[in-house]
């Protein structure tokens, strides 16, 4: 038998260096995307965070609104600030950040991690009070997200 014939002839497959080289190479490769992967993750939750404020503060401002549009002008409008205006519910902001409705003795919380609230009313020509309604929350869980939402309502147009 000659020697030429006793040699195997490789049909196919990857050695165990060239699958290690492979690996190494694709490790380098992708070792730069680990930090866009992190910064798109607190992307993420930082969008989520808002969306659930906004939410909130839509939630909020829709039951205020909803109760400026119920509420009577009273005639001695002049006379009271504007947190009076939609009594027997006031409205006020805890030491904890939570925005509370409190009718009576019912109270009701609205919205959570409140940095900003406001009711101011103004009395245009026509006579019938508009009452702006400002409502920030910021809630800080390892990033900080934020969520505004002004409305403007007239006082008793559902009535």
């Amino acid at each position: 038998m000659k020697a030429g014939r006793l040699l195997r002839i490789r049909t196919g497959g990857l050695s165990l260096t060239e699958l290690l080289l492979g690996l190494a190479i694709g490790a380098l490769v992708l070792a730069p995307l680990a930090p866009i992967l992190q910064s798109a993750g607190a992307s993420a939750r930082v969008a989520e965070d808002r969306v659930a404020l906004e939410r909130e503060a839509d939630f909020a401002l829709e039951r205020i609104a909803a109760r400026i549009r119920n509420t009577a002008v009273p005639p001695d409008l002049a006379d009271k600030p504007a947190r009076d205006l939609l009594k027997p519910a006031v409205y006020s902001v805890t030491a904890d950040g939570m925005l509370v409705e409190q009718q009576g003795k019912d109270s009701y919380v609205l919205a959570e991690s409140v940095s900003d609230f406001s009711l101011a009313a103004t009395v245009p020509e026509s006579g019938q009070p508009l009452v702006k309604v400002s409502l920030s929350l910021t809630r800080n869980s390892g990033t900080v997200a934020t969520a505004t939402a002004t409305a403007s309502v007239r006082l008793g147009s559902a009535l």
